[in-house]
């Protein structure tokens, strides 16, 4: 019933669960395509993606990611990875490798963000 109601005004909602039609169609032609590099970065913290390991991708091109695994201080949830300085160190370099930036440890609280002070990039 709760999908029925979630499916009317949220149809993206539905298709976004565990064992979809949708996710069984997306993930039936692996992970990766070939020449492609991926970096997937996650928090344990996700409560929207469980478990958390889920959104890491199988393939010898992919980098995985967690961000408590190089800072303990990091509490960033679904929403905050996208501020999360720790999440932005290794996307910048994850996109420019040549050029790598120090990834930083601050504290991040969930939904709040870093506390204190963010050294630059």
């Amino acid at each position: 019933m709760f999908n029925v109601i979630l499916g009317s005004s949220c149809e993206a909602c539905t298709e976004q669960q565990a064992g979809s039609p949708f996710l069984a169609q997306l993930n039936s032609g692996g992970d990766t395509v070939p020449g492609v590099s991926y970096t997937v970065i996650e928090t344990r913290d996700d409560a929207v993606v469980t478990p958390y390991t889920s959104a890491f991708l199988a393939g010898s091109a992919v980098t995985d990611i967690t961000v408590q695994d190089q800072c303990w201080l990091d509490q960033s949830d679904h929403l905050e990875i996208a501020y999360d300085p720790v999440a932005m160190a290794d996307m910048l370099n994850a996109l420019d490798p040549a050029s790598p930036v120090h990834v930083p440890c601050v504290p991040v609280l969930p939904v709040t963000g870093p506390v204190g002070w963010v050294p630059p990039f």
